[in-house]
């Protein structure tokens, strides 16, 4: 056999190989992700009545017509350990009321996520990956947020 006939063989039965490989890791990757979707696991948790936010994954979508408003929100959120993947404008650009989108197994964290954020109109919405926890649409009802941790408690001087 000729050597550039057996580098083709070879060339040919490698790829064979890489591509069985690649479907078995692919279709693992498929159940567990599936798995994942069918039976999300909250991002945020709520221990002995104390709900944390750190680590909740949230995208920010800006409704009005305020520059920056999503990004200072953002930047806000974070101070409380909010991971936010996305902030962008929302389809439509005049909302007047702000809404929180969240998954519907964890309504105590979300409350709380509305209450850092201002927003009262929290609306129950399955259809989230697995990682992601909420939605905030702002709305032209949200005050601008402020640099500081609404909850933060003020520290004593002493004199």
């Amino acid at each position: 056999m000729k050597k550039s006939t057996q580098i083709i063989l070879y060339s040919v039965l490698g790829l064979l190989i890489v591509s069985i490989i690649s479907s078995v890791a692919l279709s693992g990757y498929r159940e567990t992700r599936i798995e994942s979707i069918k039976n999300p696991a909250p991002t945020a948790t709520v221990d002995e009545d104390i709900v944390s936010l750190e680590n909740m994954v949230v995208t920010i979508l800006n409704g009005t017509q305020r520059e920056g408003i999503a990004t200072r929100l953002g930047a806000r959120l974070e101070t409380f350990g909010v991971f936010v993947t996305k902030v962008d404008n929302y389809k439509r650009r005049n909302l007047e009321t702000s809404e929180l989108l969240y998954r519907p197994d964890a309504i105590e964290a979300a409350t709380k996520l509305a209450q850092i954020s201002g927003i009262l109109k929290l609306t129950p919405y399955p259809a989230f990956e697995a990682n992601e926890f909420a939605t905030i649409i702002i709305g032209y009802d949200l005050p601008e947020p402020g640099p500081e941790p609404v909850n933060s408690a003020p520290t004593e001087s002493s004199e």
